[in-house]
């Protein structure tokens, strides 16, 4: 296979078996054009610098169980916090927080008594969509929209306070800047996307994109989504030959109108510096910067034994 793989041109992998299929692609596709020359090329940005001192890095987590039913109706328990460590002198520390406990229920489905009930434990109740009828795995995807949407007001709570209290400083957030737009100071947050679900390029500018050695980036494009328009563009940060075509690829954001090539040369050696230490033992150490890693583990630390 390698030989001939190596007769077509193409590169071989690892061969890792896999034993079940993938979880099918939401939005595979979505429009972008190039801002940067005329068509993707894979830019080398130089040697890994390190970032500014007093950068900070946001990132969340989500914990649930389901306490029960009433009937056919699940009752979920969460817990969401989200955190922003600033790094001083090499060392990292909490400069903003934000958390929320509560319950979730697809609360038209209960009587004015079963509601009063869950009220009465002291957590506030969120309403989940009761959907057309029961169904156990379907309320609790539900339930889980419902969590994911306040981890994500908590990150972006956390980011805000942060921005609002460091004039001047620069932020990495995990994922997307979109839903920064309305905040003062976003235009200093860098998001980080680990996952490639949606493809905004296509043709020869996608296969230069998925491509790209390490220690290179894409040119920039833009694409418009969650309500603001953004640039972003690809950076690999190790190696993929021999492993995943997607190994080591992050797709990088800012707001639109707040990169330039030069900038985002800059952020790119930023990120390449933050590769060591290695994230491990995390599956997704080839696209997990270090810090993140430790705001996750500074978070589930204070979540402690919850359940």
């Amino acid at each position: 296979m390698r030989e001939a793989l190596a007769r077509a041109g193409g590169t071989a992998a690892r061969g890792t078996v896999r034993r079940f299929a993938p979880q099918p692609v939401a939005k595979p596709f979505a429009r972008s054009r190039v801002v940067e020359g005329s068509a993707i090329a894979a830019l080398d940005v130089g040697a890994p610098a390190p970032a500014p001192e007093g950068v900070g890095f946001v990132d969340g987590i989500q914990q649930y169980v389901v306490d029960g039913h009433i009937g056919l109706t699940p009752v979920v328990r969460a817990y969401v916090d989200a955190a922003v460590l600033e790094r001083r002198a090499g060392v990292l520390h909490c400069a903003a927080r934000a958390g929320d406990e509560f319950l979730v229920v697809p609360g038209a489905r209960l009587a004015a008594r079963q509601r009063d009930a869950l009220e009465a434990i002291g957590l506030p109740l969120r309403d989940s969509d009761p959907g057309p009828r029961a169904h156990p795995l379907v309320d609790l995807w539900a339930a889980t929209q419902v969590i994911e949407q306040r981890r994500t007001a908590c990150e972006i709570a956390a980011a805000r306070d942060f921005l609002a209290a460091r004039p001047g400083a620069w932020l990495f957030v995990d994922g997307g800047v979109s839903g920064l737009a309305r905040l003062a100071g976003a235009g200093r947050a860098v998001g980080i996307v680990k996952e490639h679900e949606t493809q905004f390029l296509d043709g020869p500018d996608l296969e230069v994109a998925l491509t790209l050695p390490a220690g290179s980036r894409s040119s920039v494009f833009a694409r418009s989504g969650g309500g603001a328009e953004t640039h972003s563009w690809y950076l690999r940060l190790w190696p993929w030959p021999e492993e995943d075509l997607l190994h080591g690829l992050t797709r990088i954001e800012r707001l639109a109108g707040a990169v330039t090539p030069a900038e985002a040369h800059m952020v790119s050696r930023w990120l390449l510096a933050e590769r060591t230490p290695i994230a491990a033992p995390d599956q997704r150490w080839d696209r997990l910067i270090y810090p993140m890693h430790e705001v996750e583990t500074y978070l589930r630390a204070h979540a402690g034994g919850w359940s």
